[in-house]
C-alpha cells in the first residue's frame, strides 16, 4: 500500500466530532450556550440558554439544567399564562437521554418526542 492509499484510509475514518459521540464522552460544558430548535432561527424567542453553573432561560421558561448519568435534566418554571384559562404555568421536569450529532447539534429524547437542537452563535 503506497502513501496515497494510506492517506485515503485516514481521511475516510470518522474523527472526533465527525461521528456521533457517546453521551458518556461528553462533559456538561458542551451544553453551555444558546440553542435553537433546528427548524427555527437563532433569533427566535424560544431559544434555550443554558448558562454555566446550571441556570436555564428561554422565552417563558426559567429554571436549572444538569447533565447527569448521560441524561440532560431540566427543572423548569413555566412563566406563561394560559390564554384560555388564565392560569399561570407550573413547574415541570424534562429529563432524557441525548444523542450528540456533532459539536453544534444534539437530539434530546423525551419519548415520544425528540427535540433537535442546534448551537447558536
Amino acid at each position: 500500500m503506497d502513501w496515497r492509499c494510506f492517506l485515503f484510509v485516514l481521511l475516510a475514518l470518522p474523527s472526533g466530532w465527525a461521528a456521533a459521540q457517546s453521551p458518556d464522552e461528553i462533559d456538561a460544558v458542551y451544553f453551555e450556550g444558546r440553542w435553537s430548535f433546528v427548524d427555527e432561527g437563532c433569533d427566535a424567542p424560544t431559544n434555550w440558554t443554558m448558562i454555566a453553573g446550571g441556570n436555564f432561560v428561554s422565552e417563558d421558561l426559567v429554571g436549572t439544567w444538569n447533565w447527569q448519568q448521560s441524561e440532560l435534566v431540566l427543572s423548569l418554571d413555566d412563566l406563561a399564562i394560559d390564554e384560555e384559562t388564565g392560569e399561570a404555568g407550573g413547574r415541570f421536569r424534562m429529563d432524557g437521554p441525548v444523542t450528540i450529532v456533532d459539536r453544534n447539534r444534539f437530539d434530546f429524547i423525551i419519548a415520544p418526542e425528540i427535540y433537535q437542537l442546534k448551537r447558536c452563535p
